[in-house]
């Protein structure tokens, strides 16, 4: 009899479960947790309240190169925003597209184009709070002053703004703790000397708004040797050349006016084959200050030579003689203390 029972109550669990209304029937794939929201992504997070506080922080990846000729620089950044909205608390633990809620969207004052690198999304967590991390880069304008190059340095700013909100509807606040750079970067012609962030205010004209923003300064300093090595040394190097006419007799005239001759040939062939390597600009550096003194000096020795060579020829080989001992001397004086102005103007 109890073999009997227990039969019939298998049977009877498995018509059950069998059943259109049977658990087999109750076991339904559960909704997505994850689904974007439907609100409305105009409308920012506490509109009614005070302005939404988010914290911005710039990472430098890597930079790439400091473009003294164009003005650009070619830098790679990774971004890190965050902020709360309590609308999506019960999104936590979800990754949500940046179309599917409200996001602020950038400006970055800097002309130029930035390409995104990594998926246009956030990280929601406990409360609503959401993390917003990407890795942009591209070239961006720089202005740099280039009055002592290359013994300058320089200081690059990046500003970025919220595209459509005012400061009283969104703020900034430095994320100290992401703000900062690689440890290696990809370039090799400037020293990196620091890095600093704020928080600024400007007002847009063209919308009339003052709206919140974030300032990143990149302090670098330009390595020397290679323009030491490349132009300034040469260039001594010429100058020097020129001033073998004083210790050549006067009476060798044409020997003289050759080895001037050849000093100014050479310093316009140097001059013209380096031109590629300065930036041009509408006013003078110190480079082009110190280009500018040798090929004078040149010059100068080219028509000492051509003096002395004339008085030679009239017979007064005494006078011209002493032109060239003075030279000796007064040349190089002269040019020392062009190069120690130069360099008392870099101190």
């Amino acid at each position: 009899m109890r073999h009997f029972l227990m039969v019939l109550a298998v049977f009877f669990v498995a018509i059950a479960a069998l059943a259109p209304g049977g658990a087999r029937a109750q076991t339904t794939v559960p909704e997505n947790p994850c689904a974007p929201p439907t609100y409305r992504t105009d409308i920012r997070p506490g509109s009614s309240g005070p302005a939404t506080e988010i914290t911005f922080g710039l990472r430098v990846a890597d930079l790439l190169e400091i473009d003294d000729v164009n003005q650009t620089i070619s830098i790679d950044l990774a971004i890190r925003m965050r902020w709360t909205d309590p609308r999506l608390a019960a999104w936590d633990g979800c990754k949500l597209s940046i179309d599917d809620i409200w996001f602020p969207d950038l400006v970055l004052k800097n002309s130029g184009r930035m390409f995104s690198r990594w998926p246009e999304t956030v990280s929601v967590e406990e409360g609503g709070k959401i993390t917003y991390l990407q890795r942009i880069s591209g070239s961006f304008s720089s202005y740099h002053k280039l009055t002592d190059f290359p013994f300058d340095k320089q200081t690059i700013a990046l500003r970025i703004y919220p595209l459509d909100w005012s400061i009283g509807k969104v703020v900034f606040r430095n994320d100290e703790a992401f703000t900062g750079m690689s440890p290696l970067l990809n370039i090799s012609d400037w020293a990196i000397t620091g890095i600093q962030a704020e928080l600024v205010e400007e007002t847009f004209e063209a919308v009339d708004q003052l709206r919140s923003g974030y300032l990143l300064q990149i302090s670098a300093e330009r390595y020397l040797s290679y323009y030491f090595w490349k132009i300034m040394l040469p260039i001594s190097l010429i100058v020097f050349m020129s001033w073998c006419v004083f210790w050549i007799n006067p009476e060798q005239f044409g020997t003289q006016l050759g080895l001037s001759a050849t000093s100014v040939l050479t310093m316009i062939a140097f001059i013209f084959s380096t031109t590629s390597m300065l930036p041009r600009l509408g006013y003078f550096t110190m480079l082009d200050r110190y280009v500018a003194g040798a090929t004078v000096f040149v010059f100068l020795a080219l028509l000492q030579s051509l003096c002395t060579g004339y008085l030679a020829s009239k017979d007064r080989t005494a006078i011209a003689g002493r032109i060239d001992l003075i030279s000796r001397f007064a040349f190089p004086l002269a040019f020392f203390a062009l190069c120690a102005q130069f360099y008392a103007g870099i101190q």
